[in-house]
């Protein structure tokens, strides 16, 4: 069930923050556009009055804030600070303005723009680098955080107008270190970004992200589902049995050495994975030296100018995102009968016209053959599988 829509008004005082519009809103927490009392715009997440009850939930809501905030990466979305004011608890964080990956894609559609290679490529390595520096950190007394994203999707990659990316919403990471156990034994993830190992509610370790980082590269480049089906059960079961089209048999010309990562990446046996982030993001490395593309910010930042134009005001009423159906979506069901359980992920730098409801419980997606990259229409059949 669906709770009744409520928002603070604007202008709202938390702390050393003025709430100024909401941004987006979800099962757990709200997100406002807000401005620091020296200006500074931010996000801020606050968590749902009805849930403030809620003693674990509050746990929670806090550990969230205290662990994001020991990472400090230049692809992370920083975290300010978590607070508590009255019965409102609040977490203040980076105000990212662009888009993430999926709405970026949807633009990119409907622009007719095929995403480059190279953009793909420096988008990925960008948040290799974030995952790897959230995979080695460490709490302050030294104890490593065994951070483990579990989440890292289309839509949990922020891209910004200069051209930075950073990757999000690292809820279900924080509850999974956190000393406030929930739900023990339930599957947390989208369907067709999870490792076979999160799929099968294995163990899970920094190879998961790399899974992960996989199936993004593969749907930045090739522009459709890596891995489909009409449910979230035969998403995960092409997941664990590693059933994909391989790029090559899509789009004519696509780089062998890409599809080399790509594959790499997407290994179901971990073992056979890139051992780390580190890793992937030095193999991206060495085949953008052997294709002599650029991985920094100027390829990101030129797509954007391109689908975008100048960076819109953040306070101005920005148009409505419409995703078409032939766009790489992910789309809100009920929950399924997997217990496949997601906390609704909050986008706290989307433009948008509107507050944007975010649904309850499973976060799945929809199976697509159609292209986004603007080459060429894509064969809505499956071709053998593919080794791991």
């Amino acid at each position: 069930m669906t709770r009744a829509t409520t928002s603070l008004p604007a202008h709202t005082s938390l702390g050393n923050y003025e709430l100024l519009r909401l941004l987006a809103q979800g099962g757990m927490a709200d997100i406002y556009l807000a401005r620091t009392r020296d200006r500074r715009l931010c996000a801020v997440k606050v968590m749902n009055p009805q849930r403030a009850g809620d003693s674990e939930a509050c746990a929670l809501f806090m550990d969230e804030g205290r662990v994001l905030g020991m990472l400090d990466h230049a692809n992370l979305a920083g975290v300010y600070e978590v607070a508590k004011e009255g019965h409102c608890y609040y977490l203040a964080m980076e105000f990212v303005h662009g888009a993430d990956l999926r709405e970026l894609l949807a633009t990119a559609e409907r622009s007719e723009v095929a995403m480059p290679y190279e953009t793909a490529v420096a988008i990925v390595a960008a948040a290799a680098a974030g995952l790897d520096h959230a995979h080695r950190r460490c709490s302050p007394d030294g104890k490593p955080l065994r951070l483990v994203h579990r989440d890292v999707s289309l839509s949990n990659i922020m891209v910004a107008h200069d051209g930075s990316v950073k990757v999000i919403d690292w809820g279900i990471a924080c509850a999974a270190v956190s000393e406030h156990h929930t739900n023990p034994g339930v599957v947390r993830g989208k369907a067709s970004y999870m490792s076979p190992e999160q799929a099968l509610g294995e163990e899970v370790d920094l190879r998961t992200d790399v899974f992960a980082l996989g199936v993004v590269l593969y749907e930045l480049t090739t522009g459709r589902r890596c891995f489909s089906g009409a449910s979230d059960f035969e998403r995960m079961l092409a997941v664990v049995r590693g059933e994909y089209v391989a790029p090559t048999a899509i789009i004519r010309g696509f780089p062998p050495g890409l599809e080399r990562v790509i594959k790499t990446a997407l290994a179901v046996d971990k073992k056979k994975r890139y051992a780390s982030a580190a890793a992937l993001l030095e193999a991206l490395e060495g085949l953008a030296a052997a294709e002599d593309w650029q991985l920094h910010a100027a390829p990101i930042a030129a797509l954007m100018h391109q689908l975008y134009g100048a960076a819109p005001d953040p306070f101005a009423e920005a148009h409505t995102v419409t995703i078409t159906d032939s766009a790489i979506v992910e789309e809100h069901e009920p929950d399924s009968e997997i217990a496949i359980v997601v906390e609704p992920p909050i986008q706290p730098t989307v433009i948008i016209t509107r507050p944007r409801r975010l649904a309850r419980g499973t976060e799945s997606d929809v199976s697509d053959d159609q292209p986004t990259r603007g080459r060429r229409s894509l064969p809505a059949i499956f071709a053998p599988r593919v080794a791991a």
